[in-house]
């Protein structure tokens, strides 16, 4: 087995609260990867579209305006391999920060649905993975041969569940998703 690598992009986000008119969360790309391993000889990932909005509801669920399509693809010979993809924040406390006082949104307030990878119901971003207690799994496969190219395509639905919150001060919350693409 190669040793692991990790490709992540990360997903820049500004989210605000008002009680009385409704606020958005803009999501931008940016992609980064390291060389790529042995197993895996390259890797891309896009994610589309780069702006989700958000309008946030003081004591309730707000549900992002648009899934993001995750499309990775990976091109080599492996013996043994395995590709995992991951949707982190920021740390399991701060997900999200804002308002005046600054205060923070938690990890385990932001969940993720992908109906083509595994967490196929809305799960909190709770799990271990590029930051402990702020990850969520979407995909993991593994092979005893591969050969050539291999796709996957997420759906990546997202919401902000403030239910459990106390009241937030109005005002722009901003946040950073980033996806993590394993290769061993």
């Amino acid at each position: 087995m190669g040793t692991k690598k990790t490709y992540w992009i990360a997903m820049c986000g500004l989210a605000a609260l008002s009680i009385s008119a409704a606020s958005a969360q803009a999501v931008r790309v940016i992609g980064r990867r390291p060389a790529p391993n042995v197993s895996v000889n390259f890797i891309t990932i896009t994610a589309l579209p780069n702006i989700v909005n958000f309008s946030l509801v003081e004591g309730g669920v707000a549900t992002g305006s648009s899934p993001v399509t995750v499309v990775t693809t990976w091109v080599g010979i492996g013996l043994l391999s395995t590709v995992q993809i991951y949707a982190s924040l920021s740390s399991a406390g701060t997900a999200l920060s804002g308002g005046a006082p600054v205060t923070s949104i938690p990890s385990s307030s932001v969940s993720g649905q992908d109906p083509k990878g595994i967490p196929t119901s809305y799960t909190p971003f709770t799990q271990s993975g590029l930051n402990p207690g702020s990850s969520l799994l979407l995909y993991n496969t593994g092979a005893i041969l591969t050969i050539g190219a291999q796709s996957h395509t997420d759906i990546l639905s997202l919401k902000i569940d403030l239910t459990s919150m106390p009241q937030l001060p109005v005002g722009s919350y901003t946040g950073v998703l980033t996806l993590t693409i394993q290769s061993f």
